[in-house]
């Protein structure tokens, strides 16, 4: 059935208001004004969409389609009841039939308006009952294949991945990985005082989960909460390449809608655990040095990851720049100058003082350390102690922004 009559254009704005009006209070009591404005959309989709089919004879535009699609995601990441979106739009078709039923002659108007509410509501009720199972099915399946693929995970980090555990796991393990450290960083909801904080952490993982799960036959296992965790990267598989891995991490840095920052190393099934040690302090050392987000290599960090390994070497440097901190001006002051790489006109525009004041303090810390911020060995050893002292100083994960790279190889 195809209607021309474009001699009356409805208020489809109106119209799809008037149905989200509709719904039981109980349906939409708490909802934001964001969701009801997505239900108003969900209804206008519906009404409009079918309207138009109808009238031209064309598939419904994929404008609304990509529109749908849209809402649905984001309902489904605010864990709304998909019943509630299908109701909606149900009714916004139900509406859009009315609408052409009512271009129609009288004589057959009520009749095409009888039979198009019951298949109407047939569809609504057999769509609704093949979605409520075939979702239940898929939540209990993605819960179990998660709690396996953290058990796996939870094993080979604890270095327990015995054969009983694999089995009972049903699962196929690699012989080597690429371990990954990652750091979420806070998404901007977060800090958002009119909004749950946590419930924006919690979705913005599952999002990096869901991300995560695209790439299962690649059987990548994680144990992340919402600050981070561990990434384990089967190394088998010939697509997956360092490229790869920057990929990946940019990805997920998309799915969170927040900065993700990770290092990485390869490591045989049996030395798992020293290795996501070594890529944790890695990562840790990125954040503090404020590196930034992305996927960072052993070599982008090796220099920084040796000043500060303990022994009599890591104590030396740290304690360079001691004679400064009576004087706390000063180390701001090298700090500043090594971020500028080495000039003094910078210098002084970040630190808000004259030229002639960043050349008297650099005097007075050569005075002080014996070192001389403008030669260039001395600076190299001020450097590498202002790394050393940075590691010691702030405390673990450190959110990025407190310290910088001082270091150059």
């Amino acid at each position: 059935m195809t209607v021309t009559n474009d001699s009356f254009e409805p208020n489809y704005s109106a119209l799809s208001r008037k149905i989200v009006n509709r719904l039981e209070s109980a349906s939409v009591e708490g909802l934001g004004g964001a969701v009801q404005g997505d239900l108003i959309t969900v209804a206008r989709c519906g009404l409009e969409g079918l309207t138009a089919a109808i009238r031209t004879g064309r598939p419904v535009p994929e404008r609304a389609v990509a529109r749908l699609e849209t809402i649905a995601a984001r309902m489904a990441d605010r864990e709304l009841p998909i019943a509630l979106i299908q109701h909606v739009m149900h009714a916004g078709i139900k509406a859009g039939f009315e609408l052409v039923a009512a271009d129609r002659p009288q004589s057959v108007r009520q009749e095409i308006y009888t039979d198009g509410a019951r298949l109407i509501q047939a569809t609504q009720e057999l769509s609704t009952a093949v979605l409520r199972g075939y979702v239940g099915e898929v939540r209990a399946m993605t819960g179990d294949r998660r709690v396996t693929a953290q058990t796996l995970a939870s094993a080979l980090l604890a270095g327990k991945a015995d054969p009983t555990t694999v089995h009972r796991c049903g699962a196929e393990l690699s012989s080597s990985y690429f371990v990954i450290a990652v750091a979420l960083g806070p998404h901007p909801d977060e800090n958002d005082a009119r909004l749950d904080s946590r419930v924006v952490a919690r979705r913005k993982l599952r999002r990096v989960q869901a991300e995560l799960a695209t790439t299962g036959e690649c059987r990548v296992l994680s144990l992340l909460s919402v600050d981070g965790g561990t990434i384990l990267v089967p190394t088998e598989f010939a697509a997956i390449t360092e490229e790869w891995l920057v990929d990946l991490v940019a990805r997920l840095m998309r799915a969170a809608a927040a900065p993700v920052t990770a290092t990485f190393t390869a490591s045989p099934r049996g030395r798992i655990p020293p290795a996501a040690d070594r890529v944790h302090q890695l990562l840790d050392l990125a954040l503090r040095l404020d590196r930034g987000p992305g996927l960072h290599r052993f070599e982008d960090l090796a220099h920084e990851y040796q000043l500060i390994q303990p022994g009599p070497g890591y104590q030396h440097l740290r304690a360079i720049l001691d004679p400064l901190r009576t004087e706390p001006g000063l180390l701001d002051t090298l700090r500043t100058y090594f971020v500028a790489q080495g000039k003094r006109a910078p210098t002084a525009r970040r630190l808000g003082v004259s030229t002639s004041a960043v050349r008297r303090r650099l005097i007075r810390i050569a005075e002080l350390t014996g070192l001389d911020p403008e030669n260039v060995t001395d600076a190299w050893y001020l450097r590498s102690s202002l790394v050393a002292c940075t590691f010691a100083d702030f405390p673990s994960r450190q959110a990025p922004g407190a310290a910088l790279c001082l270091v150059e190889s």
